[in-house]
């Protein structure tokens, strides 16, 4: 118990440090905690909303966390990514203990290495959207289904619903299919290797009492909601969910291999250790192929299902996160102790991969600096990158460094794997990608953020507490909302006004107060025009509007 929370403390104070040291980024972040901030401004703590309106595409669960988060600590960066810094640290607990009870501790702090040293796995901890702890029910849920095939079926399939109640009410039903299709797929590969396994009425048993407790606890909220405001959350997200599965939804429409390149480059280095770890081993108990097994069939299944929806966005694959490094913890361990080989591919992989991510991190960075020579590339023929380049942002001239840290470990680990220092070689690699990550955050995105939003959130927040109309045009955002602080009454319902007639209301109509509208520039010459709207300034890719008949409130940027 002792290292568990030992891990837990690592964990925070790895994932902690540094995570409001930039402002959110749009959509997903600024969409979960302006929910959570309008929770706290309108005092309705049981109804999702945007604009203080009814949003239906995701249940409240993570989002009451951002709350008690917010209460605390204010309504701020912080106070929205810190959940998942906690979560990252109880999903680290989690996985340490499960490594130690079916291996040894060492394999447990391997698992635990792998996870937090592999690119992606570590960065979602330290940002503010629902996935990380989405994640770990759907895991748990995975975990507690397991264990129901093989012993005390109806207590660890009551757990395993309990689970899947939590994962559904944290970004919906989807977190239930890919438990029980992880399950179904799991126990056809399984059914022969265990008297429990082999009896199909188990298998039904636990299936059905999990089914159940998922309902029975999932529909909580969902029986209130439906109390009070009839059926329309439950209608408007299974809308949502068969709008993802079916259409590219907001242009999220990638190839079927997206989420293959996805994992396979963001995960590295453990996704290129994975494969050692997919066969058996002669020294593998019953409990150990078990669990190889479900790990397999949880990364297929994710794989397969987000790769086969019409919306493809990054963090939907981030579910393979859990079962990829557990596999690839399996061959690291198989290794250490000597009864795996080392294979050449994995020395030419992890080289590779590592000089790509060093070359490619180093040179982008310097052409940041390098401003005139980076306006000079054909990408940078876009209005909107040309001018969001512009900005003038301080760079300490170190950042690209940050980059040869991938490259050190990788030869790091090459040179202590030559002189059979065989535990410290993967130390490097995991250790190196730790730090690279760690160092990312305070040096390096707070000098991009100003590149790609910052013009626009510093208007924002340049017009706290100010009573005015703010809206941004053509393009979707949720950040004048959350960087204004936008009052209730200010929101398009408050003044009842349809949907359709806010933005030509705010253009033209007879409005009581100060009017602001904000535009990338590749879509600003259609509100040049508008008679009523004159232009403020235009800084880092964007242009700011107000109305000809309102009076200028507050400070601008110049």
């Amino acid at each position: 118990m002792k290292r568990t929370l030992l891990v837990g403390l690592l964990a925070l104070v790895l994932f902690v440090p540094f995570i409001g040291s930039v402002r959110l980024f749009d959509w997903d972040e600024i969409n979960f905690a302006e929910n959570a901030r309008e929770m706290i401004v309108s005092g309705d703590y049981l109804h999702m909303q945007i604009d203080f309106e009814p949003f239906y595409e995701k249940p409240p669960l993570f989002i009451w966390t951002q709350v008690l988060s917010m209460k605390v600590f204010g309504v701020n960066a912080f106070a929205a990514r810190l959940p998942n810094a906690v979560i990252g640290a109880i999903t680290l607990m989690v996985i340490f203990s499960i490594g130690r009870r079916l291996y040894d501790e060492r394999f447990g702090w391997l698992w635990v290495l792998a996870y937090a040293g592999s690119i992606l796995p570590h960065f979602y901890f330290r940002s503010g959207i629902i996935d990380p702890m989405f994640n770990l029910f759907i895991f748990l849920g995975v975990l507690w289904m397991l264990k129901a095939q093989v012993e005390r079926p109806v207590v660890n399939a009551l757990v395993a619903g309990s689970w899947s109640a939590c994962a559904v009410m944290t970004k919906g039903p989807v977190g239930f299919g890919l438990i029980m299709l992880t399950t179904g797929i799991a126990w056809l590969v399984n059914r022969k290797q265990t008297p429990q396994t082999s009896r199909i009425g188990s298998a039904i048993l636990t299936v059905s009492v999990a089914t159940i407790t998922t309902i029975a606890l999932g529909s909580i909220w969902f029986l209130v909601d439906y109390l009070q405001n009839g059926p329309q959350f439950v209608q408007a997200n299974l809308a949502y969910q068969v709008r993802l599965l079916t259409t590219g939804e907001a242009g999220h429409q990638q190839p079927f291999w997206y989420h293959f390149v996805v994992v396979l480059i963001g995960c590295f280095p453990a996704s290129l250790l994975l494969f050692g770890g997919l066969r058996s081993s002669r020294d593998e108990t019953g409990d150990q192929r078990m669990m190889r097994i479900w790990m397999i069939v949880l990364l297929c299944v994710v794989l397969v299902v987000f790769s086969s929806v019409k919306t493809k966005i990054v963090h939907y694959s981030s579910m393979t996160y859990l079962p990829l490094t557990y596999l690839a913890t399996i061959y690291v361990h198989r290794w250490l102790n000597g009864s795996q080989r080392w294979r050449w591919w994995h020395t030419a992989s992890t080289t590779t991969f590592g000089v790509i991510w060093s070359v490619l991190v180093t040179v982008v960075l310097w052409a940041f600096m390098q401003r005139e020579w980076l306006l000079s590339l054909p990408t940078f023929r876009d209005k909107f990158l040309r001018s969001s380049i512009m900005r003038n942002v301080e760079w300490l001239g170190i950042e690209p460094f940050v980059g040869v840290v991938v490259l050190a470990g990788v030869i790091a680990a090459w040179w202590l794997r030559r002189s059979n220092k065989r535990l410290a070689s993967i130390i490097a690699l995991y250790g190196s990608v730790i730090v690279f990550v760690s160092l990312i955050l305070p040096l390096v995105v707070p000098r991009i953020e100003p590149y790609t939003q910052g013009a626009a959130l510093d208007f924002y927040e340049s017009k706290i507490g100010q009573e005015a109309y703010i809206k941004p045009v053509v393009m979707k955002s949720y950040a004048h909302l959350f960087y204004t602080h936008k009052p209730q009454h200010l929101s398009r319902a408050a003044n009842g006004i349809g949907r359709h007639e806010w933005e030509p209301w705010l253009v033209s109509g007879s409005v009581d107060r100060p009017v602001y509208l904000v535009a990338k520039v590749n879509d600003a010459e259609r509100w040049r025009k508008e008679p009523t709207l004159r232009v403020m300034y235009e800084e880092g890719g964007f242009v700011f509007f107000t109305r000809r008949d309102s009076a200028d409130q507050g400070s601008t940027i110049p």
